[in-house]
């Protein structure tokens, strides 16, 4: 298992930020904003999601 040490102190602030800015749940916008900030593609079976990581620019596969 690894951990995201990257993720830095003002982590809260930007999932909150996130979650805001697309109308996530705290535990949806944390892997956005992950994804957004390593550049990776995000795989979900969840509708609301997989379309906030397009507007977001993130390359999203929805299941």
């Amino acid at each position: 298992m690894r951990t995201d040490d990257a993720a830095g102190p003002d982590l809260l602030g930007r999932l909150r930020a996130v979650a805001d800015a697309y109308d996530l749940s705290a535990y949806d916008a944390a892997y956005l904003e992950l994804a957004q900030r390593r550049g990776l593609r995000l795989a979900t079976l969840d509708r609301a999601l997989a379309r906030a990581a397009r507007k977001a620019g993130v390359d999203a596969l929805r299941l």
